[in-house]
């Protein structure tokens, strides 16, 4: 337990913002905000993990554990049985921050926080994240809460600014009003609600970096400012709600990892195919020849999303029928996810890749459904794969795309990591993700595409995010070192005053403490 006087704590957290494009706007007059904390607080760099994928960087953020303890590894991951199934705030295997906090009688406000769906009972009030299925009371506990919200601000803004079924020219406008329509709920819960600590989520800065960091530094075009208009409002967001909370409050702004231009995405399945690992079933296969396969998967999906507008449509209330179309984008997602394998030859394939990232199984006899690899050959396809890959030359570079190629046991510990993937790729400079289309199955580096967006990503991420924090117990005008995601959770406890449990694997990141306050 610290020494210090427990003051309120607030933390802002601003998808994959970064350093890089934040310090030359700042000394350019155009966040004023930024450049009060950089004046007033500590500032330093905030390292991610590896790989850097949204649900293992919150599960680290709020357990300050690895995902072996806490069990989130990818948007769609291995379960029991071996099937891969979507994921949601049900798989944390561990306490998170609010939920240690609420033991201790502490209240926490936790709103649009990450895998937080179903929301938990806790001291205080919880407003489910991106894993919520939708804008509905049910994302919030308590219940009341999303309706005081709705009744007071109108239609609950949750999803909005999400790519999927959007069009390029929606974010013109629609970046500044999301974030301005989400800060007049978190400034009037910050003001008007009884907690200790709270924690919330801007996803804006994430998403524009992945779809117009391209159109940012190509010049003269109508979206070379989206990027900005993002971190501009944010500026202006974050000041409003520091003043909501008032000038005795410590506070946070973090980013999970931070961002940089993609060079190319990569198509994993296709490089194990060639690598030997892995095989297609050939009727299947997109050649150049013809696309064959991704017509007939359009097709399926098409029919699919028909036969549930008319079988539903009359059927349900109106209200519920609205939901569900306007979020059919979701929909055609997930049958493209359940489709991923349907063009492998499981019986012939010793590896494959599922995931946002990319990362690499082995089609394990006894754990997967369709397993050929015996236990005594697990470990030399592994060795096989991390020779080949490690050794992978993008053409358009003429130089290395991958990094290292990680056995999971290097990166993880804990009683859940028989749920991670076997392998882990960290890639040059974080510069290629993995691309979740069929565009162009015979090639490796291809375009990047998300499913139901009408343009490729162009940004990527890197693995430091940023930390900035000012108050009452942080030193002032300083640049610090070291700081890592895991170590946020026991950070926070501390300046709450609390006791920090012996089992966390995060530091408290003592560099920022002003140690005579």
């Amino acid at each position: 337990m610290s020494s210090i006087t427990k003051k309120r704590l607030l933390v802002i957290a601003l998808g994959e913002a970064t350093f890089d494009l934040i310090v030359p706007w700042m000394n350019e007059g155009e966040l004023p905000t930024f450049q009060k904390f950089f004046e007033e607080g500590s500032v330093g760099n905030l390292k991610s993990s590896i790989p850097m994928i949204t649900p293992q960087m919150w599960g680290d953020i709020v357990t300050g554990k690895n995902p072996g303890y806490h069990g989130l590894f990818d948007f769609w991951q291995r379960g029991n049985e071996g099937r891969f199934k979507e994921i949601n705030g049900l798989q944390v295997k561990v306490k998170p921050i609010w939920k240690i906090l609420s033991e201790n009688g502490l209240n926490s406000g936790i709103v649009n926080v990450p895998f937080t769906y179903p929301p938990q009972k806790i001291n205080g009030f919880m407003i489910s994240g991106e894993d919520a299925p939708g804008a509905h009371p049910s994302i919030a506990y308590p219940s009341k809460i999303y309706k005081e919200i709705v009744e007071k601000f109108g239609r609950y803004r949750l999803k909005d600014i999400f790519p999927g079924g959007r069009k390029k020219e929606d974010y013109l406008t629609l970046v500044k009003e999301d974030i301005e329509k989400q800060t007049e709920v978190l400034a009037y819960l910050i003001s008007t609600k009884n907690w200790d600590f709270f924690l919330t989520f801007y996803s804006a800065t994430a998403i524009t970096q992945h779809y117009f960091w391209k159109d940012m530094k190509q010049g003269n075009n109508e979206y070379k400012d989206v990027i900005k208009t993002a971190y501009k409002s944010l500026d202006a967001a974050i000041d409003r709600l520091v003043k909501a909370a008032g000038e005795d409050t410590n506070v946070f702004i973090i980013s999970e990892c931070g961002a940089g231009p993609l060079i190319s995405g990569v198509q994993i399945n296709t490089w194990l195919q060639k690598a030997g690992f892995l095989s297609f079933k050939k009727s299947n296969r997109v050649s150049s020849e013809g696309t064959a396969k991704k017509s007939t998967e359009k097709s399926f999906i098409r029919s699919k999303v028909a036969s549930f507008r008319k079988n539903v449509q009359g059927s349900i209330p109106k209200s519920l029928f609205f939901f569900a179309n306007r979020n059919l984008h979701w929909l055609k997602s997930w049958i493209q996810t359940f489709l991923a394998g349907s063009d492998i030859n499981w019986n012939k394939t010793y590896a494959f890749s599922r995931g946002k990232e990319g990362d690499i199984f082995i089609n394990l006899k006894g754990r997967d459904p369709n397993g050929i690899v015996g236990q005594e050959q697990y470990e030399k396809i592994r060795d096989d794969i991390i020779e080949k890959l490690s050794v992978l030359i993008d053409p358009s570079t003429g130089k290395k795309a991958v990094n290292k190629v990680y056995k999971r046991e290097e990166l993880y510990s804990g009683p859940f990591i028989e749920f991670a993937p076997d392998l882990l790729i960290e890639w040059i400079d974080s510069a290629y993700m993995p691309t979740e289309s069929d565009k162009d199955k015979d090639s490796v580096f291809v375009e990047r595409w998300r499913a139901n967006m009408n343009w490729p990503t162009s940004g990527s991420h890197r693995i430091n995010g940023m930390l900035l924090a000012k108050g009452p117990e942080i030193t002032k005008n300083k640049k610090v070192d070291g700081a890592r995601i895991i170590d946020m959770t026991p950070t926070w406890l501390y300046l709450l005053n609390q006791e920090i449990p012996t089992d966390l694997e995060g530091q408290v990141f003592t560099d920022l403490l002003d140690t005579e306050s």
